[in-house]
């Protein structure tokens, strides 16, 4: 795996990358589990986030792909879980886009650019994960559930916000060390 830290590559050894995605996706699965009362407000999407500006692409569709698999071993697998993939994956992708525009500037994305993208993607990840209803009946009932969501979907964004604005500083620190 090739790390970009402040423009340097440097490479991770197979044992520190699936520790590292041991140990992030335990945080997310835990907090997962541990919140689900609390409607869509976790800290999933800002430490994906997080770990595609640190690591790369490639790192963050892993933990997206162990968090979404063992947590919803848990909380119940269904059509929904390829679609929670799915959206994480494109968060992924539009983060590694930012990631690159910033990098190509030899910058790093401002804490409050990307604390507002963490926002917008929590409607990013509502939207894709209600294409399941478009798959079971249709448009007619993915625009009902889509409608119905949309406040979950404004929980899920203030959540990452926020989420990102106390997480990012202590942990894009503590991951840039590894």
């Amino acid at each position: 795996m090739v790390i970009r830290l402040n423009g340097s590559i440097q490479r991770m050894d197979k044992v520190k990358e699936i520790s590292l995605i041991g140990i992030l996706a335990a945080v997310n699965i835990a907090s997962r589990i541990a919140l689900q009362a609390l409607p869509n407000i976790k800290p999933v999407t800002s430490i994906i986030i997080i770990s595609v500006m640190v690591f790369g692409l490639a790192f963050g569709i892993k933990l997206t792909l162990v968090t979404t698999l063992v947590s919803n071993m848990y909380l119940g697998m269904g059509i929904w879980t390829f679609f929670q993939i799915l959206a994480w994956i494109v968060i992924c992708f539009l983060t590694q886009c930012i990631v690159d525009i910033y990098r190509h500037r030899n910058k790093q994305p401002p804490l409050i650019i990307m604390a507002i993208f963490s926002f917008l993607m929590g409607y990013v990840f509502g939207f894709i994960v209600s294409l399941d209803q478009f798959v079971v009946g249709g448009f007619p009932l993915f625009i009902v559930y889509y409608s119905a969501g949309l406040l979950f979907d404004t929980f899920h964004a203030v959540g990452n916000f926020f989420f990102y604005i106390i997480g990012a500083p202590l942990l894009l620190k503590v991951l840039k060390q590894k």
